[in-house]
């Protein structure tokens, strides 16, 4: 009996940490598991955080404050995507996103997850003060182009990174 309870006391131990529960991505069909911990970022750090140009998202969950270090994004753009021809769209993307300072890529490529097809961008650039690893997933909404971004700070890395790329394989 001793033994039996040891094993599942390691068992729940070692088991990845739960996710919460879905959410939907604002103005969409999509959902998807945030990590536990991860609360809605306030309008007012949203827009200080993601004030260097451009639209910031319309919803990001994070770690809570001061620094919110660890973000999941979500922006719908009124641009139809190209269904038929995501490679090229692909390219696209990372052409623009490979001249930031710092650039390093993990992975990159098209994948099927949660039914639909998305593009997968996942690399590494100099943030303000770190290194920053980034997760970007595009997909089609409807007539929109929807983009998910993960990110996380190289300190926070090895912590969060596995937490962030689950969450961005739950995509439904």
């Amino acid at each position: 009996m001793k033994r039996l309870c040891f094993a599942l006391l390691s068992l729940l131990l070692l088991a990845p940490p739960p996710l919460a529960e879905r959410v939907t991505v604002p103005g969409t069909t999509v959902s998807i598991n945030v990590p536990t911990g991860f609360i809605p970022m306030p309008p007012d750090v949203l827009q200080l955080k993601y004030s260097r140009g451009g639209l910031p998202p319309a919803q990001v969950y994070s770690t809570p404050g001061p620094n919110w270090e660890v973000n999941i994004a979500f922006a719908l753009r009124n641009v139809a995507l190209p269904k038929s021809d995501l490679l090229s769209v692909q390219k696209s993307l990372e052409n623009s996103v490979n001249k930031t300072p710092g650039f390093r890529w993990v992975k990159r490529g098209i994948e099927r997850v949660g039914g639909r097809d998305w593009i997968v961008l996942r690399f590494w650039v100099n943030g303000l003060d770190t290194p920053i690893y980034n997760h970007l997933r595009v997909s089609a909404e409807g007539q929109q182009t929807l983009l998910v971004t993960a990110n996380v700070t190289k300190k926070l890395y090895a912590k969060y990174a596995p937490q962030l790329d689950a969450a961005m394989q739950s995509l439904k």
